[in-house]
């Protein structure tokens, strides 16, 4: 087990370098879910902030599609 924790002499560098690996992984993750709940948080104070828009059946009455015909298959 010795052997294998010392890795031929390397292990002094191999372990640090895992280490200091995890941390900035860590901290990666803190930033990412930190950040993440601001964004929540900030999405549902503009949410409760803006009134709420309502939509109307006859919103796509009138208008054209790409082809130029309206989405009743009629022509303009």
């Amino acid at each position: 087990m010795t052997e294998f924790l010392n890795m031929g002499g390397y292990g002094g560098f191999i372990w640090s370098s895992w280490g200091i690996a995890a941390v900035v992984l860590a901290i990666l993750i803190g930033t990412s879910l930190k950040s993440m709940r601001n964004r929540e948080r900030e999405l549902a104070r503009m949410e409760a902030e803006a009134p709420r828009r309502r939509r109307r059946s006859s919103d796509t009455a009138g208008t054209e599609t790409p082809g130029g015909k309206t989405p009743s298959g009629e022509t303009p």
